[in-house]
């Protein structure tokens, strides 16, 4: 069978169309509705807010229908508007052919299936119109059961789905060693740039910050608060930031000492980033309940995993599905900033758990969650 890979993001920052180009030769395709690529044919999408923005963008629905019902899917619309955009993704998906396609998210299902095409959707993550519970816009629930398969990017959002009727297989994102693997790049490259934390216990966040609904739910503000414990304790701990400048106006704010900003680069293997990754001694994985962080296997994560170094990890659903607690992680509860302190200044006492920890943190990457291992699994899923 001929498939086809649509996507509505941009490649640079969600790959995951480059893994099904390399595992199964797919052609990959921006799905577009008729009339905006008569508008622009050219045009690709923007780099992702999430992580880099301020707050999440309010609702520009024009569905009639908004006024009584209020939850819009990733792209806003919400039922009469998702529908019509539905449609209009008809003319996109007969114009490239295909028997089946592969979608990233819940986008042109529907059109796919009017067409008698197979439709697999790679599903990112659940989209939830709430901040605290899971609630599925009614278009996005029809479009996962509707579909001939969902490959679910954690465990958790696999079971989740399974109680909800929906056929579903585990295929998380992983890690590409051929193209980022930390371990091929001395730490002496980002310490050299950085001499002053030569000295210190290195304890790494990459990251960035993600508002909804006026709340930051990727958690960075809790491993502050730790690390403000952390300082009153120890003063040769470093905490270094690679993410927005505002999170260092948060640690000014909080009167935080021991704290160096990490600039960010260009692309997520760059080696200066990968060389920071790997000088780190305890890399800081932060989370929250909301649902598309506390049930997601987060890119970051395989990211800390191929580093072989320690990773303190808030225990989310997605979390526990890769890491185990004292063996490849070091788990603390969820929305303690206290019991992060306890954790990180146990880490920094103990090179030998550090080294451990870190040593089966790259094993199980090694055997499970490589490209060239997922890519075995994805062929026999799409045979």
């Amino acid at each position: 069978m001929k498939w086809i890979y649509f996507t509505i993001f941009d490649p640079r920052f969600y790959p995951r169309p480059i893994f099904f180009k390399r595992c199964c030769g797919m052609l990959v395709y921006y799905l577009r509705t008729f009339p905006g690529y008569v508008r622009s044919p050219g045009k690709v999408p923007n780099a992702p807010a999430r992580g880099t923005g301020r707050s999440a963008r309010k609702s520009t629905s024009r569905d009639p229908l908004g006024v009584f019902y209020k939850c819009p899917r990733q792209d806003r619309s919400r039922l009469l508007d998702s529908v019509f955009y539905e449609a209009l993704y008809v003319p996109c998906l007969k114009k490239v052919g295909g028997e089946g396609i592969v979608v990233m998210n819940a986008y042109g299902v529907h059109a796919a299936k009017l067409l008698g095409k197979k439709v697999v959707v790679d599903l990112m993550d659940l989209w939830s119109c709430e901040d605290s519970a899971l609630h599925l816009n009614a278009v996005d629930f029809k479009s996962l059961k509707k579909a001939d398969l969902v490959l679910a990017w954690s465990r958790a959002i696999h079971s989740l789905l399974r109680r909800m009727g929906i056929s579903s297989v585990y295929l998380p994102f992983g890690v590409d060693l051929k193209t980022f693997d930390p371990m091929s790049v001395p730490p002496s490259l980002f310490l050299n740039r950085y001499p002053d934390v030569g000295g210190t216990v290195r304890l790494v966040y990459s990251g960035g910050l993600w508002y909804v609904g006026g709340k930051e739910v990727l958690g960075v503000g809790k491993l502050l608060k730790a690390f403000k414990k952390v300082e009153e304790k120890r003063r040769d701990v470093a905490l270094l930031i690679q993410a927005p400048r505002e999170v260092m106006e948060m640690a000014r704010e909080m009167g935080l000492r021991n704290v160096v900003h990490v600039e960010r680069t260009p692309l997520s293997n760059d080696p200066l980033r990968l060389s920071f990754l790997r000088s780190a001694d305890i890399l800081v994985l932060t989370g929250s309940r909301y649902s598309a962080v506390y049930l997601a296997e987060r890119t970051t994560m395989y990211q800390y995993m191929a580093t072989g170094n320690a990773i303190l990890a808030e225990a989310t659903l997605g979390v526990r599905g890769v890491l185990t607690h004292g063996e490849t992680g070091y788990l603390v509860e969820l929305d303690n900033p206290g019991k992060m302190a306890e954790a990180i200044l146990v880490l920094a006492a103990d090179e030998g758990l550090r080294r451990y920890i870190g040593r089966n943190a790259r094993s199980l990457l090694e055997r499970h969650y490589t490209w060239e291992k997922l890519i075995e699994k994805a062929r026999s899923i799409l045979a």
